[in-house]
């Protein structure tokens, strides 16, 4: 497999989820370090659109989502929340995604406060 130009990957993804869309890194990255935005398309390529993705669009789709909110990434919740109408997903499905990620965010600083609650065990 030949592997694509810069100029060949931010046409995709211009093609995919609109110039206007796309995060400023993304931009950027395509004028001073091509070579990063060559790795980004790849890793698309090997995830999201491998023929050996055992997950359909529509739930590679939601998880995509659920990472990016999780990571706080707009640009990529932004560009997936465009692609959410493509694979149908229904505004109910998205705002249980919400509730999903909020609660394992909420999940992960009770599990992070672990060495806080010791400390206040030991401290009474």
């Amino acid at each position: 497999m030949k592997k694509p130009t810069a100029d060949e990957v931010y046409q995709m993804m211009k093609d995919a989820i609109g110039e206007k869309y796309m995060s400023p890194a993304m931009k950027q990255a395509h004028k001073t370090a091509p070579s990063l935005l060559v790795d980004h398309g790849l890793s698309c390529n090997q995830s999201i659109k491998s023929e050996d993705n055992a997950l359909d669009m529509k739930t590679s789709v939601l998880v995509f989502l659920a990472a990016s909110l999780a990571l706080k990434d707009d640009a990529c919740t932004s560009a997936f929340a465009r692609l959410s109408d493509d694979v149908g997903i229904s505004n109910e499905e998205l705002i249980s995604l919400i509730r999903i990620v909020k609660h394992a965010a909420s999940s992960g600083v009770i599990g992070a406060s672990e060495v806080l609650l010791d400390y206040i065990s030991k401290r009474k």
